[in-house]
């Protein structure tokens, strides 16, 4: 089809055409345009760090104004179900520079953990998940780096290891809301002075965790206690009297599993 020049189309209707929207000879605007990259960094950040650990780093490719923000915005360093191996979790540490969010390890060997967790890019960590393997024989010592977030842990899963009675006045938690202790061997004053150095928790998990036979919950944040069970061989020290001595938030108490010969009084 031909194009009309300006006298046809006045020799044919007498109209010129109309313009073209924007005016001039501009192109038409762009009809898609990239919103998401005009927020601010803190908020591009914030979205970053909701991604798993892969996609997050792959926001680097997306472009120039993405390439940066991974390496600021808070880590959420996870490996369980993925190909990111104890190499992988080393450079990562090594090469962000903004704040820690969450580093959950709990499927890789963990011989290098200590360091891991000493390291500087995880000085501001609100969820710490670290669980050695069930199959270790003996079970290995939770390390005190693990107690040095202080001020900005959130949520501590720990499993499948000791926590030694030298380190537990070392425990200082005043933000964290939720504990979970999976297959950890812990003293009854252990015990106790942890929840103690806890005065915000809200949920407190214990799941199949020996050591100690009586539980004092003096707490005024505890919203919910859970504790779970399995012995049938009778051989593990096990909780058998739970003292709720001062909980006015408790509303849910769990029992679960086989509590043995003795079961568990309240």
């Amino acid at each position: 089809m031909g194009v009309l020049t300006r006298a046809q189309s006045q020799q044919l209707g007498g109209q010129e055409p109309p313009p073209r929207a924007g005016g001039g000879g501009d192109p038409d605007p762009d009809p898609d345009p990239d919103l998401i990259s005009l927020l601010p960094d803190e908020v591009l950040g914030d979205i970053i760090s909701l991604l798993p650990t892969k996609d997050g780093a792959r926001t680097q490719a997306l472009s120039a104004r993405w390439r940066p923000l991974w390496r600021s915005a808070p880590l959420n360093l996870a490996t369980r179900g993925t190909s990111i191996d104890e190499a992988a979790v080393s450079r990562i540490l090594s090469a962000h520079r903004g704040p820690a969010r969450r580093f959950d390890v709990s499927n890789l060997a963990l011989a290098g953990l200590d360091g891991w967790l000493r390291s500087p890019a995880l000085d501001t960590l609100q969820e710490l998940d670290v669980s050695y393997s069930p199959a270790a024989s003996p079970k290995p010592a939770m390390p005190p780096s693990a107690l040095r977030f202080s001020s900005t842990l959130r949520v501590a899963h720990l499993g499948c290891c000791q926590f030694p009675d030298a380190a537990a006045g070392q425990v200082h938690f005043p933000n964290l809301l939720h504990l979970t202790l999976r297959l950890v061997t812990v003293s009854e004053h252990t015990m106790h002075t942890m929840l103690a150095g806890c005065p915000a928790l809200s949920i407190l998990a214990l799941k199949y965790s020996y050591g100690f036979c009586r539980l004092r919950i003096n707490s005024r944040s505890l919203n919910c206690f859970a504790v779970h069970y399995s012995d049938p061989r009778g051989i593990e020290i096990m909780l058998q009297e739970l003292i709720l001595e001062n909980a006015p938030c408790l509303e849910r108490l769990f029992r679960c599993g086989l509590l043995g010969a003795y079961g568990m009084r309240v």
